[in-house]
């Protein structure tokens, strides 16, 4: 008997961006977003266990032409993992949806999308059996973000988008959504008709967009219309809403190709549950007209909203990154101080992680921070709410409150910094008395 190849269910794509809200701690000098540490292991790390659980395992890892040298090292010599992975570069000013349009050949299945930002503790299962029984166009997770226990608040302000989100009660189909940044916070417009249709609407500016989506495969295509259309088109500032509004608006529906190309996928990627319930006995056939007579659009958005007991985090700007470096630090089953045995006369509290072959001097202590591998930490040195990246030198006599100091970077004696960033490989001199600052080499480009 020949032997057949299974086809998996679902391909992933994981978004590796540069990470603007992250600067300078993205800059070239240290390190691309999806390698930064949280609790001592690469933020990508965590997007890779998950797919893990969730049973896919073809994985495509989507990095900016910036970090996709080191990126391309991880993924090859250092992951360890079941998943097989393959990695594409994009150019370093792409947005998420034009990526994927770039890389379209690719993807042959059903497709989940995650940013490398994303930390949840969600079982996949949860998520992706609704997309499965529901068998909608998309289903998008949406979380409240919990409220941040204090740390740095990051020196480069990024504004925050008010975001508002129509969930239909009865049934968890999104309906509605804002993004606008220009928009009065307090306010919003909702059609009429969208409302006959949808009585029992919940809507909210607390939720957020996880920015993990499952898409049906023949979205790519949609994609690749939209990207043809927008410069740095994106996931969730073109897509998403195209879809969501597509479902109540035939005009925008046919201009914008989605009804074109959904029949069109009809036949080529046809789906599943569709194909059995036509066989069903005991289920009455679909439709294409609503009861009524009126249209019926091919598109359906679902929303998964996340339990507040289930952990969810985008470490996407400084002060988000600092509380999913917290969170995780806090259940680690890791060794919290592998070198405590031969550290006499410091003081490392249990809130605190310490990497391997890290050396702290006499006298100093460490509250309610990660510190990295191979860090060298002098005497008398005080550091508290912090994360200090691997191979940091952190001299006599410093004091570090809230801040974040990244790999090879030294910080020279006697020196006072309370919520600064300092890029990679930076010195700071002796002495200095910083607050609230990006200490950064400046490079021409």
């Amino acid at each position: 008997m020949p032997y057949r190849r299974r086809v998996p269910e679902f391909q992933a794509i994981i978004m590796a961006g540069y990470g603007n809200g992250l600067y300078p701690l993205t800059e070239e000098s240290n390190m691309p977003k999806a390698l930064l540490p949280v609790g001592n292991q690469p933020m990508i790390s965590y997007q890779l266990a998950w797919l893990e659980d969730s049973g896919v395992t073809d994985v495509i890892v989507v990095s900016l032409t910036s970090g996709s040298k080191k990126l391309g090292h991880y993924l090859d010599r250092v992951y360890e993992g079941p998943l097989h992975i393959t990695m594409e570069v994009v150019d370093d000013n792409t947005g998420t949806a034009s990526a994927i349009a770039l890389i379209k050949d690719k993807i042959k299945t059903d497709f989940i999308v995650i940013s490398c930002d994303l930390m949840t503790s969600l079982i996949p299962h949860q998520l992706l059996d609704m997309h499965r029984s529901e068998d909608p166009t998309v289903t998008a997770l949406f979380f409240e973000p919990t409220k941040s226990e204090g740390g740095p608040s990051g020196s480069s302000k990024v504004k925050d988008v008010t975001q508002f989100v129509g969930i239909d009660a009865s049934n968890s189909q999104l309906v509605y959504l804002n993004n606008s940044d220009d928009m009065d916070s307090d306010e919003f417009s909702l059609r009429i008709s969208l409302l006959a249709k949808h009585p029992v609407l919940n809507v909210s500016r607390l939720l957020q967009d996880a920015h993990l989506y499952v898409f049906k495969r023949w979205v790519v295509e949609l994609i690749v219309e939209v990207a043809n259309k927008r410069t740095m088109a994106s996931i969730k500032g073109h897509v998403l809403p195209l879809l969501v509004k597509s479902q109540h608006q035939r005009v925008l529906a046919d201009r914008e190709g989605v009804s074109k190309t959904s029949a069109m996928a009809t036949t080529t990627f046809p789906s599943t549950q569709k194909l059995a319930l036509s066989l069903s006995t005991t289920q009455p056939p679909e439709s294409e007209e609503s009861e009524q007579g009126e249209w019926k659009s091919p598109v359906r958005c679902k929303a998964f909203v996340l339990p507040k007991e289930v952990y969810c985090g985008r470490a996407n700007t400084i002060p988000n990154y600092f509380e999913t470096n917290r969170y995780y630090t806090k259940i680690t089953d890791k060794v919290r101080n592998p070198g405590s045995t031969s550290q006499v006369q410091t003081q490392v509290g249990a809130d605190s992680l310490i990497g391997n072959d890290t050396k702290i001097g006499e006298r100093s202590s460490v509250k309610k921070s990660t510190i990295g591998a191979h860090v060298t930490i002098g005497k008398n040195v005080k550091i508290v709410n912090s994360i200090i990246m691997d191979h940091a030198i952190i001299e006599d006599g410093v004091k570090i409150d809230g801040c974040i100091i990244c790999a090879g970077s030294k910080v020279c004696e006697k020196s006072t910094l309370k919520d600064c960033e300092v890029g990679g490989g930076f010195n700071v001199a002796k002495e200095t008395t910083a607050k609230n600052e990006q200490l950064v080499d400046f490079q021409e480009q």
